[in-house]
């Protein structure tokens, strides 16, 4: 080290390494393949969720709460009267992304802000191992009776609140061994209860004709019970054992049977939300299997419904009973972010890169390939907006849960430089084509990057139930046979 008393030099040499060491960090960046990632054009900017964030003490320690909304145009905190002003579901979303941007990029920032929201989650937790979800104010006062908010079983805030913690034992385990045991006793609290659900273990009951679990969150519920299984597959990474390996075996078979038909037939290959139908939001099915090395399950999915939905567009939901009828609005970030990840988690699994195109594919929802075109997350200030109101309508406030799915697919996405380059993606229209009388429809999807364009198709056989990705040399030769 070169030591001077000159202030001059000294700050050239400093500007010099900071200089040398980003250098280093930009073109040493890779992905799984090997492949450089371009970290300049990052559109991650985790500023808002920080806004959303606000620590208080108890118990002489930090704890953080994430407002549940913000309103344009100022995107200051606004509560519910009715509910409170934050709450674990998204506490333990927020706590979730920033440990895996920790896990990322080694910011002890983001670390220490994802422990203060995991004690959030831990001051939630009932000494029967159930959690409450809101605070009415800032003076951590527990709302108990609203019904979205009793802590009578496991539940949708319940299963979140084991997603971070499995995280955080997972993440922490070498950055904070304490924080993460701590984090794994408080899922041992709450086995008893995801204990109770596998008693129905394996009964099972049929609904319009579809046979079902009754073992999972709400008898049926995948969406609910996929997080869970999500923080359950992390923890066991950190200790596996009987207990936990049972749950994820149970859980995991029991999300798997939910899912009926392919690409061709309704409802195309999709794990069904609960025995009423399919929406959008929670369905981290494909993403939770991958965690807990259930891969055929999120395969097909993968594989058949992902594509259907790229190709025809996003939904708000649809009924089994009638899949056809469908319903698309309202659209919201936290539908886009399981189908992206769950594809992110599939690619980094297999190395098959057609997951890791369709991811990127789903992720431009984010940067305006939607019916708007308009885009749904401002990079400027790490806003995600609410959701896609019809097709000429953006709700453009910003609260917790379209900001934490936002960042979170970003995040995940932008791991890959071969999904990231198509989160940039703008899309034709969906087109109809007979080849050797065979029915096909595919969508172009165009890329234009320094006066470059790069163009991929999706095409759907929907008489052999199968996809495949083209360019269009592969499209035109396709299309003259």
């Amino acid at each position: 080290m070169i030591k001077t008393k000159n202030s001059t030099i000294q700050y050239f040499y400093k500007l010099l390494l900071v200089s040398l060491l980003c250098g280093y960090f930009i073109t040493s960046c890779e992905d799984n393949n090997g492949t450089k990632a371009d970290l300049v054009s990052s559109m991650l900017n985790l500023d808002h969720l920080d806004h959303l964030g606000e620590v208080v003490s108890h118990n002489g320690e930090p704890v953080r709460l994430i407002h549940i909304y913000a309103e344009a145009p100022d995107y200051d905190w606004v509560g519910d009267g009715d509910e409170g002003v934050s709450c674990v579901d998204d506490v333990a979303r927020a706590a979730v992304v920033y440990l895996r941007h920790f896990e990322l990029t080694g910011n002890e920032e983001s670390a220490e802000k994802a422990k203060e929201l995991l004690r959030f989650v831990l001051y939630m937790q009932t000494e029967e191992g159930l959690f409450h979800n809101f605070v009415f104010s800032n003076k951590l006062d527990k709302n108990t009776t609203h019904q979205n908010s009793v802590a009578d079983k496991m539940n949708w805030w319940g299963g979140r609140a084991i997603w971070a913690l499995g995280t955080g034992a997972r993440v922490l385990a070498d950055y904070d061994p304490s924080f993460s045991q701590k984090s794994l006793a408080s899922i041992d609290r709450s086995m008893p209860h995801i204990e109770e659900l596998l008693k129905n273990y394996p009964n099972i009951k049929t609904e319009n004709g579809y046979q079902m679990p009754k073992w999972l969150i709400g008898g049926s519920a995948s969406d609910a019970t996929s997080e869970l299984l999500l923080g359950l597959a992390a923890a066991n990474e950190v200790l596996s054992n009987e207990t936990y390996q049972d749950a994820i075996s149970k859980l995991s078979e029991g999300i798997s049977m939910m899912q009926y038909g392919n690409l061709s037939e309704a409802p195309y290959g999709a794990h069904i939300s609960w025995e009423g139908g399919w929406h959008g939001w929670g369905n981290s099915q494909t993403m939770a299997l991958v965690d807990a090395g259930y891969l055929e399950s999120a395969r097909y999915e993968a594989e058949n419904f992902y594509p259907w939905l790229l190709v025809n567009g996003w939904l708000h939901s649809f009924e089994l009973q009638n899949p056809e009828n469908r319903r698309y609005y309202e659209q919201i970030a936290y539908a886009v972010r399981p189908v992206s990840v769950g594809l992110i988690r599939l690619y980094e699994e297999t190395q098959n890169e057609n997951f890791a195109i369709m991811a990127g594919l789903a992720s431009s929802w984010f940067t305006g390939n939607n019916v708007t075109t308009e885009n749904m997350y401002n990079s400027r200030q790490g806003y995600g907006y609410d959701g896609i109101s019809n097709e000429n309508t953006i709700n453009k406030n910003s609260g917790a849960e379209s900001t934490i799915e936002a960042n979170m697919t970003i995040l995940e996405v932008e791991q890959h430089p071969v999904a990231s380059k198509w989160m940039y993606a703008k899309s034709g229209d969906k087109m109809e084509v007979q080849v050797n009388e065979k029915n096909y429809v595919y969508k172009v999807f165009e890329v234009s990057k320094n006066g470059q364009n790069d163009e991929i198709v999706l095409v759907l056989n929907l008489d052999n139930a199968s996809y495949e990705l083209m360019d269009m040399n592969e499209l035109e030769i396709f299309l003259e046979n």
